[in-house]
């Protein structure tokens, strides 16, 4: 054995789901097995059980806030602050039945009331504040999946590093869960603030454009769109990790997704699973 190697501290790793003691050495223990939430596993077999378990509790956990309840339609709030009259409200509704859509997307088409004024209404409503984006502004390195961003209509608009606090913009209302799985799986803190639908856009189109210019890559992403078990999650989660040397992974659930991302030194994955 080289010297450089017999001087390596020993690193003894208990594996959390069969126990198993490992004992390995420094340059060997980061590539050895794979870690979930601050706990080992020593092979794929014990981190699909995990992996498993992990999804089942989503069921009975009760993880994040609940979603917020309305005090007051936006329309009514609308036209209680003299905004809005009750025939543009009428005309609104009526269109909303026939073809679908948010009601504030409605009132803003039809030029009944302005983006700013319905974003206003809505972070009052929630109390959050209302986030006025630069107009040019350095990538954000904390990435969330595109599925997620368009199902939601959310985006990270700002990052403090010097207090890891992400700021996260909403349009239309918050998801208390998403913001929670965020911070599962980025280990940032996340407060929410909400963005104008025109905003929204405009920040999409400009993470893209630097993502096309950036030397790192972006996370792979991969969709299932069909309801699955957790059984077979985890089975793909484990095949996954298998195909790519995964060396950690996290698992978060939002409304209507689970999100798993399985990241090594080179690269990651996201994988979203719609299971509501």
């Amino acid at each position: 054995m080289p010297s450089w190697v017999a001087d390596l501290k020993a690193v003894a790793s208990r594996c959390a789901s069969c126990h198993r003691l490992v004992i390995l050495r420094q340059f060997s223990a980061r590539k050895a097995g794979i870690r979930m939430h601050g706990s080992w596993y020593c092979s794929g077999r014990c981190f699909r059980s995990a992996a498993e378990r992990e999804i089942l509790r989503f069921g009975t956990s009760v993880g994040a806030p609940a979603s917020h309840n309305s005090s007051m339609p936006l329309g009514l709030d609308l036209m209680s602050r003299g905004l809005l009259t009750a025939e543009q409200l009428k005309k609104a509704t009526d269109e909303q039945k026939e073809n679908g859509g948010e009601i504030g997307e409605v009132l803003v088409r039809q030029g009944s009331v302005s983006e700013k004024q319905v974003t206003e209404i809505r972070s009052a409503e929630w109390g959050c504040p209302v986030f006025t984006l630069p107009k040019h502004t350095a990538q954000i390195q904390i990435q969330v999946p595109s599925t997620l961003i368009r199902a939601y209509s959310m985006i990270p608009v700002h990052y403090v590093a010097a207090t890891n606090l992400l700021y996260v913009g909403f349009v239309n209302s918050i998801e208390y869960g998403l913001l929670y799985a965020v911070e599962q799986l980025t280990g940032c803190k996340t407060t929410p603030c909400f963005v104008t639908p025109t905003a929204f856009l405009s920040e999409m189109e400009h993470t893209k454009k630097l993502q096309q210019g950036s030397p790192e890559p972006p996370a792979k992403e991969l969709s299932f769109e069909d309801i699955q078990t957790p059984a077979e999650i985890a089975r793909i989660l484990y095949v996954t990790g298998l195909e790519m040397e995964a060396e950690e992974a996290f698992i978060g659930k939002c409304k209507d997704y689970i999100w798993a991302r399985l990241k090594n030194d080179r690269k990651s994955a996201d994988l979203l699973f719609k299971v509501g």
